[in-house]
């Protein structure tokens, strides 16, 4: 019955006899991409049972996507094939009634039910059952909605699902915008790291995931090894497979002696407006920069507005002020806010040691703090 069963990575059914395809595995990769049909849903596991072609599969719905919702006929006629040739003894394509007796007999069925399941098959009456007669009884069914005769007399084998663990269980991937240390590498790849693992190979993992944060780890290292671990060498593999490349910009908190943000700022941007983002869906900071997203509003040359949060770029280091804009309960925008300019204090001093008042930009003058 429609909506007793829950649905795959694409919006479909994973009824019992959905052809589906296996998506998004990461502790197997090798079986992303093979093709199954869901045998049964077990809702106590959250686990749909998939029979692949070699072994019999426990997946998460979101790893499994719908391929079409018919029964696989070619793996059908091959087990009806099997059948007739096994109870078929001389060869000769065609069951006589002693072939046909023990053919029944096979499936717990005495000498009482041979006449009955004849005539049903037999439908030129020549007392002999081919393999056409066989094959149209085997793959009907009593009642609608039932199982197939071929699965009601001769079902297959059951084997006991291999639970399939993606990962989520015991072990989350940090997110792409955190780094990860060689621990986490070993968890990802299930296996020690390569014996020849160079001492600035987690820089390379980093840097590769930073600009392509979709491709899997996995991925990375085969690629470093490939490519000798030379970082250049690994990013433009990547590149040319076609994955999704980001220019990250990192940052980190700019802070100063005492409380000092938030706080109000004027702009002075030598271009006139500042431009307001929203983050982008990658994290990076470098599309506002080099002004490559579309602006959600602008703040006029010599307006005011108030600062909650400042990020400094660790390549180039323009900062980044969080912002409240038109309408907005809590600040969570963003402006470019420019390189932080000296005024008052030694510009080689730790930021920690640099007074509140001393944080002014090369796009915001810094008015007063609100503290």
């Amino acid at each position: 019955m429609s909506g007793t069963y829950p649905r795959g990575s694409s919006g479909g059914e994973l009824s019992p006899g959905t052809r589906v395809m296996v998506v998004g595995i990461r502790s197997e990769r090798e079986i992303n991409g093979k093709e199954g049909t869901c045998v049964e849903w077990c809702p106590e596991t959250g686990r749909v049972h998939v029979q692949l072609e070699d072994c019999l599969k426990a997946l998460r719905p979101r790893n499994l996507k719908v391929m079409r919702s018919l029964h696989d006929v070619n793996e059908m006629m091959d087990r009806v094939l099997q059948v007739f040739e096994g109870a078929d003894s001389n060869g000769d394509g065609v069951l006589d009634v002693n072939e046909f007796e023990r053919c029944l007999e096979g499936i717990g069925l005495g000498k009482e039910y041979v006449i009955a399941f004849q005539m049903a098959m037999d439908k030129d009456h020549d007392f002999e059952i081919d393999y056409a007669e066989f094959t149209h009884w085997a793959l009907g069914t009593n009642a609608p909605g039932h199982r197939s005769r071929l699965d009601l007399y001769w079902p297959k084998k059951r084997q006991e699902p291999q639970p399939v663990d993606d990962d989520d269980a015991d072990y989350t991937i940090p997110e792409h915008d955190e780094e990860l240390t060689e621990k986490d590498i070993v968890k990802i790849l299930r296996r020690p790291l390569p014996d020849d693992w160079p001492s600035h190979g987690i820089a390379i993992v980093n840097n590769a995931r930073a600009r392509f944060p979709y491709f899997p780890v996995e991925g990375i290292v085969w690629s470093m090894k490939r490519n000798e671990y030379i970082g250049g060498r690994v990013l433009a593999d990547i590149r040319s497979s076609g994955a999704k490349e980001v220019h990250p910009c990192r940052t980190t908190p700019l802070r100063a002696s005492g409380e000092a943000f938030p706080a109000i700022y004027r702009n002075i941007s030598p271009e006139g407006e500042l431009f307001v983002y929203e983050l982008s869906e990658d994290g990076s900071f470098g599309g506002m920069r080099d002004r490559k997203l579309p602006p959600l509003g602008i703040i006029p040359k010599g307006d005011m507005f108030t600062v909650y949060e400042v990020l400094r770029g660790a390549e180039y280091g323009f900062c980044f002020g969080r912002i409240k804009y038109k309408g907005q309960e809590k600040p969570s925008t963003w402006v470019v806010l420019g390189l932080l300019v000296e005024r008052g204090s030694d510009w080689s001093m730790p930021d920690s040691e640099r007074h509140p008042r001393d944080l002014t930009f090369s796009d915001a003058e810094r008015m007063n703090s609100l503290w």
